[in-house]
C-alpha cells in the first residue's frame, strides 16, 4: 500500500561528493597560482605602495544620498523602540493552574497542577485583561505578571468559544489602577503595514517582534466551535507558543489585534501568524465585562463562496459576494426578504467577498439593530434593511436547536466586582449538598479591606435589596441599579440566614 505524500518543510545541509570537492580544491589552486604570478609580475617599487594607500572621501552628493537611505530606518527603528517601550507595559503573562477543587479556591498549591502559560493585554485601568480562551478554559486558578514583576491573582469574566476570547480580571487594592493599552482600529490596516507582536513566548518574558501584515481576513477553520468565526489578520512577525493573548500593536502603539494562532509543520514560528482584529475584541470583551457572554446578533443564513463559474451562472459581471445556499425560516434574513439564492455584497456599505467578511461583518452588530444589505438578484443590485435578531428571540432558538447548536453555560465563570469587593459565581452541583435546592449565587471571595462578619467565601447570596437572585447576571443587573448602597440575604456557612449591609468601595 502506498504511503500518504506529505508535505514537509525541513532544510538539509548535506557534504558535497569528495569529487566535487577535489575540483573546486584543483581551480582553487590554480586561480592561487595566477594571482601570485601577477602580483610578482606587476609588484610596483616597494617605495612607491604607501604613497597609493589612500583614505578615498566621499563627496558631498555621495554623503547626502546614504544619509538619505539611512534615515528611514533611523526613523523606523526608533517606531520601534517607542512602541515597544510604551506597550510592554500592558502585556502582561497569564498562566493557569488546575485541580479538581481548585474551582472553590481553597485548595494548597500541592494540589494545584501549572496547566498552559500565555500572554494577555490590558484593556481597561480597573484590571480586565483580554486573552485567548483556549488558554484559559477550565482554569482554576488564573496568575498574571506583569513586565515589571508585579503579580496578581485574576478571575474569569467571561469567554466566547466561537471567537476564542476571553476576559480575566486582577484584583487591585482601592485606589490602584493599571497601564491599559490604546485601542486602535483594525478596519484602518492596509497590506505591507508595520506591525508588533509582543507576549510572552516560550516564557520569555515581554518579548518584541516586528513583521508586517500579510493579509487580512484570513480564515484557517482552527476555531472548534459552533458558530465560530475566523476574520484573523496575518502577519510575518515571530509568533510562538506562550504568544497567544498577545498583542499586535501598530507604529502608533495601538492595539489592533489578540496572537491568536500560527500555521506550522514544527510546533513553533515559520512565518505565518494570525491575530484576531481588535474592532472584533472590543466588540465581544465589552459584552463580556458587562454581561458574563457575547451576545451576537443572527442573521440567520448559510453562506457560501462565489466563484467565477456561479458569478457567470448568475448574470454577474464580477466575481464577488456571498452566496445565499440557505435562508432559515422565520430568520432575519426572511423577514427583511432575502431568499436563498440571492448574492450579499455590502453590509452597511462595507463589501463582504467571502463568508468569513460576511460572518464577522455582522457579528460586529449588536442583537435587534438594523443593518444595511446590498444584494444581486435576477441581473440587479437591490438593497433592504434588515433587523438583526438575539438569540432570546423565539424564531431563532427554534433553527438553533434544529441545528443542534446548545450555548455554552458557564456554571464556573467568576465575576469580580470590583465596586463592591466581592467575587461572585453561580451555584454549582458543588454547592448543592450545603445549600440544598435553595436559590442564589455563592461569594467566592471577600476583597474588601474591612473585615465583615458574616461575608464571607462561600456563603450563599439568595436576595439583594429584597428581590430574589439566581444568577451572577441578575446580580449584576440589580447592583448596578443599588446605588451607593445595599442589602444583601445571605445564608453563611452553617446555613443560618444573615443579612449584611454593603457599601461601594471608593476607589
Amino acid at each position: 500500500m502506498d504511503e500518504p505524500k506529505t508535505t514537509a518543510y525541513r532544510f538539509s545541509i548535506g557534504r558535497p561528493p569528495f569529487s566535487f570537492l577535489t575540483g573546486i580544491s584543483l581551480v582553487g589552486v590554480g586561480l592561487l597560482a595566477g594571482i601570485l604570478v601577477m602580483l610578482i609580475i606587476d609588484r610596483p617599487p616597494r617605495e612607491s605602495q604607501l604613497a597609493e594607500i589612500r583614505l578615498v572621501e566621499r563627496t558631498e552628493t555621495e554623503k547626502r544620498s546614504s544619509e538619505s537611505e539611512l534615515l528611514p530606518a533611523m526613523t523606523l527603528g526608533s517606531a520601534f523602540r517607542s512602541v515597544a517601550r510604551g506597550a510592554v507595559e500592558s502585556v502582561v503573562s497569564v498562566s493557569t493552574e488546575s485541580g479538581w477543587h481548585s474551582y472553590l479556591w481553597s485548595s494548597s498549591d500541592s494540589d494545584m497542577i501549572r496547566d498552559s502559560e500565555g500572554s494577555g493585554v490590558v484593556i481597561t485601568p480597573q484590571g480586565h485583561i483580554v486573552t485567548n480562551h483556549h488558554l484559559i478554559e477550565n482554569a482554576g486558578k488564573l496568575h498574571v505578571l506583569f513586565a515589571d514583576k508585579r503579580e496578581y491573582e485574576a478571575y474569569t469574566v467571561g469567554v466566547d468559544r466561537s471567537t476564542d476570547l476571553a476576559v480575566i480580571q486582577i484584583v487591585l487594592s482601592p485606589g490602584k489602577s493599571v497601564q491599559a493599552m490604546t485601542i486602535g482600529d483594525s478596519e484602518t490596516l492596509q497590506l505591507g503595514d508595520w506591525v508588533l507582536a509582543i507576549g510572552n513566548p516560550m516564557e520569555l518574558n515581554s518579548t518584541v517582534t516586528a513583521g508586517i501584515v500579510s493579509a487580512v481576513g484570513r480564515s484557517m477553520n482552527i476555531i472548534d466551535a459552533d458558530f465560530g468565526v475566523e476574520d484573523f489578520i496575518q502577519t510575518d512577525a515571530a509568533i510562538n507558543p506562550g504568544n497567544s493573548g498577545g498583542a499586535l500593536v501598530n507604529l502608533s502603539g495601538e492595539l489592533i489585534g489578540i496572537n491568536t494562532a500560527i500555521a506550522t509543520n514544527s510546533g513553533f514560528y515559520e512565518g505565518y501568524g494570525f491575530a484576531i482584529p481588535v474592532n472584533l475584541v472590543v466588540r465581544v470583551a465589552s459584552d463580556l465585562i458587562e454581561f458574563g457572554e457575547f451576545r451576537r446578533g443572527y442573521m440567520g443564513v448559510v453562506p457560501a463562496d462565489v466563484d467565477a463559474k456561479l458569478a457567470q451562472a448568475l448574470g454577474m459581471v464580477a466575481v464577488r459576494g456571498v452566496f445565499l445556499d440557505q435562508v432559515y425560516a422565520g430568520s432575519a434574513a426572511e423577514i427583511a426578504g432575502l431568499r436563498p439564492g440571492d448574492v450579499i455584497l455590502e453590509v452597511d456599505g462595507r463589501p463582504v467577498n467571502r463568508p468569513n467578511q460576511l460572518q464577522s461583518a455582522i457579528l460586529l452588530k449588536h442583537p435587534y439593530s438594523t443593518v444595511g444589505v446590498a444584494y444581486w438578484r435576477d441581473g440587479q443590485v437591490d438593497s433592504l434593511q434588515l433587523r438583526l435578531l438575539g438569540q432570546d428571540h423565539p424564531g431563532v432558538s427554534s433553527w438553533l436547536l434544529e441545528m443542534g447548536y446548545r450555548p455554552d453555560r458557564k456554571a464556573r465563570t467568576a465575576r469580580y466586582l470590583d465596586k463592591w469587593g466581592l467575587v461572585v459565581r453561580d451555584k454549582s452541583e458543588e454547592d448543592e449538598a450545603q445549600y440544598g435546592d435553595l436559590e442564589g449565587i455563592i461569594i467566592q471571595r471577600v476583597t474588601r479591606q474591612e473585615e465583615m462578619e458574616y461575608l464571607k467565601a462561600g456563603v450563599l447570596v439568595e436576595r439583594i435589596d429584597g428581590r430574589t437572585v439566581s444568577s451572577v447576571e441578575e446580580a449584576i443587573k440589580q447592583l448596578r441599579d443599588a446605588g451607593e448602597t445595599t442589602r444583601l440575604s445571605i445564608r453563611d456557612r452553617w446555613n443560618i440566614p444573615r443579612m449584611v449591609s454593603l457599601s461601594v468601595i471608593n476607589h
